[in-house]
C-alpha cells in the first residue's frame, strides 16, 4: 500500500473549502481554506458547525457536558474522515456571467 502525501487545500476565487490535508509543519488533519472573496469567518462558521463539540443544554448543571461534534460523530460510525471533502462556492451577482 502506497503512503499518501498530504498537502495543504487551496481554494479558487469564491470557494470555501473543508478536507483531509496537512498544514506546513503540523500532522494531517481536516483543514480548511478560502478563496478570494470569502475570509476566514466564513472557514471558522464552517468548523463551528461541523467540527466543534456543543454544549448539552440538557445536561445539569448547564453547560457541564459536551456533545460530539459532526465529524467525531461520523468517525464513530466507521466512516473514513480522510475522504470527506467539502466543497460550497458564492452566488455570482446579478447580471453576472
Amino acid at each position: 500500500m502506497r503512503k499518501r502525501r498530504w498537502r495543504a487545500p487551496t481554494a479558487r476565487p469564491g470557494e470555501l473549502l473543508m478536507r483531509w490535508g496537512r498544514l506546513p509543519g503540523g500532522e494531517p488533519d481536516m483543514c480548511f481554506a478560502w478563496g478570494a472573496g470569502c475570509d476566514n469567518r466564513d472557514s471558522r462558521l464552517l468548523h463551528y458547525k461541523i467540527a466543534c463539540q456543543t454544549p448539552d443544554l440538557r445536561s445539569e448543571p448547564l453547560f457541564s457536558k459536551m456533545l460530539p461534534s459532526l465529524l467525531e460523530q461520523l468517525e464513530a460510525r466507521g466512516y473514513d474522515l480522510t475522504t470527506f471533502r467539502l466543497s460550497i462556492c458564492k452566488k455570482r451577482p446579478e447580471g453576472a456571467q
